[in-house]
């Protein structure tokens, strides 16, 4: 039986009590599946007492919190893990079958509503630095020519244990998130950047080919809409 591992974002918790509920059902009826929440802030008495969790420092974003979770965890390469924010709205939970087919079919990443792609130019200069300053030593080799790359918004994605790894994982930019005018958190345009970087990777390692969507449509499918940092 194939493992899946949720590792999901822990930063609005209460704030979307159905997602909650479900991965809550989710978790307790499955003994293939785990939810962990990779949490940035203290989680609420729900979270604590329903998943396991860890309170991780408030550094790199989702992509952070995305790869200090998979450090923190033993997960086997053949697990299917399905990262996601937790301000999503589920429509439909027949996400997990149909993401999970499309893996079976030989995609390598499976994203949401379709993504802009991205231009990446290696000469370019991002907060005073190039680019490939902010790349992690052992990647740093596929990095080779500058190029448009497809890329997933990281609200969800799905894929394997074993091509995180076949990528050296996230591409995190360990740096505190300040707030802006409106109280939000960002890292001025690193959350871009940390995003297209990955889908540089991806489509250097894997092919555009090996990249698929639930849907067309930008930040909405069928199964699931996005919402941008709890708002629609």
């Amino acid at each position: 039986m194939v493992k899946v591992q949720f590792i999901i974002v822990g930063w609005h918790f209460d704030a979307f009590p159905d997602l909650v509920q479900n991965l809550i059902n989710l978790n307790n009826s499955n003994d293939e599946v785990d939810v962990f929440w990779s949490c940035h802030r203290e989680p609420s008495e729900i979270i604590k007492d329903n998943f396991s969790y860890e309170l991780f420092p408030n550094l790199g974003l989702e992509d952070g919190a995305y790869q200090q979770a998979l450090d923190h965890l033993n997960i086997p390469d053949d697990t299917i893990l399905f990262l996601m924010h937790d301000d999503l709205k589920v429509k439909d939970w027949g996400f997990i079958e149909e993401s999970i087919s499309r893996l079976t079919k030989g995609f390598a990443f499976v994203g949401n509503g379709r993504n802009y792609p991205a231009n990446i130019d290696l000469d370019k200069l991002v907060l005073g630095k190039n680019i490939k300053e902010f790349i992690k030593p052992e990647a740093q080799h596929l990095f080779d020519t500058s190029r448009t790359v497809l890329t997933l918004r990281e609200s969800f994605v799905c894929t394997t244990r074993k091509y995180l790894r076949d990528i050296h994982d996230f591409e995190v930019i360990w740096e505190e998130p300040q707030p802006d005018e409106n109280g939000d958190y960002h890292i001025g345009g690193i959350g871009n950047l940390q995003q297209s970087l990955l889908g540089y990777k991806i489509t250097k390692v894997f092919g555009p080919n090996r990249v698929t969507y639930l849907s067309n449509t930008y930040q909405d499918s069928d199964y699931l809409y996005e919402y941008a940092r709890g708002k629609e």
